[in-house]
């Protein structure tokens, strides 16, 4: 008898147990690639039930956020790696608590060769007397504030804009050689536009630091949640004010040449959970977004 009451017992505790129990498996998750170069980015996809609690990402010592597209039954969001990452393999630890799975993935960072630029420009704004070289370091402050300043709910939905229309000029990820001297990567992107061309944010997202900065004449830094924050450079004008929020593809300022600059055009660069990205390979990826 007591034999038939532990056989009735297990038989209950499987037929009552969770229907979702063991559901979740490693190929729910998938990446738009298992490998990428210092300076990029990889969408990752997670096949799960938006009611639920989100899954969890960490990358490179960073949660990465997640949204929800119900559409396609999933959750997904960036992995970034810094223009200076080292090269090699990272894993990347996704964890379900409903039901309780931890699966783990080997992502491979490569090297690049990004190129080299050239550029002439007046001695004073490369090689700076005590005053400026002082201004530049409470501005630098002031943006580093900003990586490290605690995530907002991601606010983006869907893919990202380019900001203008024009061609790209200046590529992401350069070594700049400026007056045969080398210098700082050219971390953002360069397209051509004219003065008063308008500027569009890249995606709906809080404005957390307008100024007029020494290198970057007027700028914009717009963070859209999640730790992706966007900024543009060289604005003629500046038409939204800090702590507003704006929407993907309003006009935010105009193009122009402040700072330094060899002429008009927009420098606009992407930061992914502090990390320096690719612009245009982000933007490209991010049409994974869609619904």
């Amino acid at each position: 008898m007591r034999f038939l009451y532990i056989v009735v017992f297990l038989i209950v505790g499987i037929l009552t147990m969770p229907i979702n129990a063991g559901s979740f498996q490693r190929s729910d998750v998938s990446f738009s690639s298992m490998e990428t170069v210092r300076g990029d980015v990889i969408l990752i996809n997670i096949k799960a039930d938006g009611s639920g609690a989100p899954p969890r990402v960490t990358w490179m010592n960073n949660d990465i956020s997640l949204v929800n597209n119900p559409s396609r039954g999933l959750w997904q969001g960036f992995l970034a790696a810094d223009l200076n990452s080292k090269p090699g393999s990272y894993e990347a630890l996704v964890r379900t608590t409903s039901p309780d799975v931890e699966e783990r993935f080997d992502i491979r960072i490569n090297d690049t060769d990004y190129g080299v630029r050239n550029l002439t420009l007046p001695k004073e704004k490369v090689e700076l007397d005590a005053e400026s070289l002082k201004r530049v370091k409470e501005e630098t402050a002031i943006i580093s504030a900003l990586w490290h300043a605690p995530k907002a709910a991601p606010a983006w939905m869907g893919g990202f804009l380019m900001p203008v229309d024009g061609e790209v000029v200046g590529t992401f990820g350069k070594r700049s050689v400026i007056n045969n001297m080398e210098r700082s990567p050219h971390t953002g992107l360069d397209q051509k536009g004219d003065t008063g061309d308008p500027v569009r944010a890249i995606n709906k997202g809080k404005v957390v630091l307008t100024a007029d900065h020494f290198f970057t004449g007027n700028s914009i830094f717009v963070d859209h949640g999640g730790g992706i924050i966007s900024m543009y450079f060289h604005l003629d004008s500046i038409m939204v004010r800090e702590g507003e929020t704006v929407e993907k593809g309003e006009i935010i300022g105009l193009v122009g040449a402040t700072g330094r600059v060899t002429g008009p055009h927009l420098h606009w660069g992407m930061r992914v959970n502090g990390s320096r990205v690719n612009p245009l390979t982000f933007v490209q990826l991010s049409s994974g977004l869609e619904e």
